[in-house]
């Protein structure tokens, strides 16, 4: 992603709320694609993200608790007759929030692992 998308305009001093929900939930964006480039490139920008790893448990706490949010919004709405698609719509959407989740953790433990590229 552009620098451009990440980072608000010249001449606003505020962010939108939109932009900063953004940065406060998706993690991605902090660290750097290690298939790119050279080998001293590769390596440096591994060490950028074992140097950003320490950011990702909270993460993966923030998705947990959507995850559980979905999963139990699901479980209200099971008892109400005839919301079969909000049930199902709950459950989809925590599914993938758990992904997310779990993606963000096995990061974590891949860069605390693995000190250097294998």
């Amino acid at each position: 992603m552009s620098d451009a998308v990440l980072r608000p305009r010249a001449g606003d001093t505020q962010e939108s709320l939109r932009h900063l929900f953004y940065r406060f939930m998706w993690p991605f964006q902090y660290f750097r694609d290690v298939s790119c480039g050279n080998e001293l490139q590769s390596r440096l920008n591994y060490r950028h993200n074992r140097a950003m790893r320490i950011y990702l448990p909270g993460f993966a706490l923030k998705w947990g608790g959507l995850t559980v949010l979905w999963y139990s919004a699901g479980s209200l709405f099971e008892c109400w007759p005839a919301s079969v698609l909000a049930v199902a719509g709950c459950f989809i959407v925590g599914t993938m929030t758990l992904i997310v989740a779990l993606v963000v953790s096995l990061s974590y433990l891949w860069l605390e692992r693995f000190s250097e590229l294998p």
